[in-house]
């Protein structure tokens, strides 16, 4: 019993640290549509800046990765990995574009200038730069 009591402090300190840990954010991520083979960009890529969006909690955005509880990138394998569909749960397009899933970008930005809390950008070449 000695020895569980042990380890249950271990883990228990192990836990705080972790939960007090500062999260790393990258200032700005660089979405490109490039790092899928066999697949030609119609549109540039978009640089997403952290600063500008810390009034949205990270979840309304992320998934979890599973008992991680770690964030990771929105087109890496698994998550938004779909190039050829713009339908599909998965697809890189529904994830950034679509209004009717709440976490997309532009269902986002629709809803900042609907409740007119700020001038959210929509049209495409305004997120999407020209290489």
């Amino acid at each position: 019993m000695k020895h569980f009591g042990l380890a249950a402090v271990s883990v228990l300190a192990m836990a705080a640290s972790v939960a007090a840990a500062p999260m790393q954010m990258p200032e700005s991520v660089t979405m490109s549509t490039k790092q899928f083979s066999n697949y030609t960009p119609k549109k540039g890529p978009v640089t997403f800046n952290h600063a500008s969006h810390m009034s949205v909690s990270c979840i309304s955005c992320h998934h979890t990765v599973p008992d991680t509880y770690t964030f990771q990138s929105c087109m890496s394998e698994g998550c938004h990995d779909n190039i050829a569909s713009r339908t599909d749960e998965n697809s890189v397009y529904r994830a950034f574009h679509t209004g009717q899933d709440k976490r997309s970008c532009v269902a986002c930005h629709r809803e900042v200038k609907k409740q007119g809390l700020g001038d959210a950008p929509l049209a495409c070449n305004s997120c999407h730069i020209k290489e």
